[in-house]
């Protein structure tokens, strides 16, 4: 540890002690936030300066209310009543975008300390038995890949953990932290940019998933399609798959449907959503003699600087998968240390970039 940090660690250890000794049980310190401010100084050193208060048990990390001095008589040593700091529980997918945000998650936050537990799930039922065997956590990472999220899991695992951030932004309106894409949104700005460029026959292929962020990007479509001057000349080509693991026999028997005698498709543009790997859409645009940029305009609703998905060859709508890293990485690290914020959802910024398969009709 540097000198200044080290510094600044003690500055704050000999504040922290001071504030114990003066205070009543359940007082509040101030938030992570504002003791950085007071200090001058970066999370990573608040959070090292406040671990052996929290892991004695001087201190406890409340949900909702922050960090907050215990009672004398109830402290116990706070690291048992923990097995770890996160727990990560995943539904399996094939997703590498999704294996990536885990995998990054886990080598920041051990770098900062943390120890981090993941498991893959495939029913609710198959979690919440495996959570029956395990002790208790600080905060836990949920990505279920657009499956519904009952209310009996979240009460379930809620009881298990401090905190819940769930990947993406299917849980609103509740007590647990989200982070994802407004894919209305994106459907929107891919629209509006087909539509400068002069294209007025737009299809959209999407997952026919009852997922409420899948069925408002489909009625977001519908929606635009109804301002079009011939309202009938837009195509919802929907796909019986939940979004990622697409086929590309899905991809290009959905599309060939829709050719006319000539061969040729009834739109000139086309927005697709649940691609992963852009190779897959690339494969069934060429299945039924289609080429992206030349035959149809094409624009995927995905992460902009990641290259598996678009290849560089498809123009992207989406967000930043850098963007989405870091705002996990200080959530997580956040709920973990007690910060004192209110639950929220996080939507990630809409980017564009193109790579040539716009054209002009």
């Amino acid at each position: 540890m540097r000198p200044q940090t080290q510094s600044a660690v003690a500055n704050i250890r000999a504040w922290v002690e001071e504030t114990i000794a003066s205070s009543e049980p359940g007082d509040r310190l101030p938030t992570m936030r504002q003791i950085m401010r007071r200090f001058q100084t970066a999370q990573r050193t608040v959070e090292e300066a406040l671990r052996p208060y929290m892991d004695s048990g001087a201190l406890r990390s409340r949900p909702g209310a922050g960090i907050v001095v215990a009672d004398p008589d109830e402290r116990a040593p706070a690291q048992a009543d923990y097995e770890g700091d996160l727990l990560v529980l995943y539904r399996s997918s094939d997703s590498r975008l999704a294996r990536n945000l885990l995998q990054e998650m886990e080598s920041r936050l051990k770098s900062r300390g943390l120890s981090i537990l993941q498991i893959g799930f495939s029913t609710e039922e198959q979690a919440l038995s495996v959570l029956q065997r395990i002790g208790r956590f600080k905060t836990c990472l949920l990505q279920v890949n657009f499956e519904v999220l009952s209310i009996a899991f979240l009460a379930a695992l809620h009881r298990h953990v401090d905190s819940i951030v769930v990947d993406g932004v299917s849980a609103t309106g509740i007590d647990v932290d989200s982070v994802g894409t407004n894919w209305r949104e994106a459907v929107s700005v891919a629209f509006r940019i087909l539509r400068e460029k002069g294209h007025e026959r737009i299809a959209f292929l999407t997952s026919a998933h009852r997922a409420r962020q899948i069925a408002m990007a489909r009625r977001e479509f519908e929606l635009l399609s109804a301002a079009l001057p011939d309202p009938s000349r837009s195509w919802l080509v929907e796909v019986d798959r939940l979004p990622g693991s697409y086929q590309i026999s899905d991809i290009s028997s959905a599309l060939e449907g829709l050719k006319g005698k000539g061969g040729a498709l009834p739109f000139t543009a086309l927005i697709v959503w649940g691609v992963v790997e852009g190779f897959i859409l690339e494969r069934a645009l060429s299945e039924i003699g289609q080429e992206a940029g030349k035959d149809v305009s094409v624009i995927l609703l995905a992460s902009v600087d990641f290259a598996s998905e678009h290849l560089g060859r498809f123009d992207v709508v989406g967000n930043s998968n850098a963007e989405k890293l870091k705002v996990f990485e200080e959530l997580v690290a956040d709920r973990i240390a007690g910060t004192d914020r209110e639950p929220e959802t996080h939507y990630l910024t809409i980017d564009y970039q193109a790579h040539g398969s716009v054209t002009e009709p």
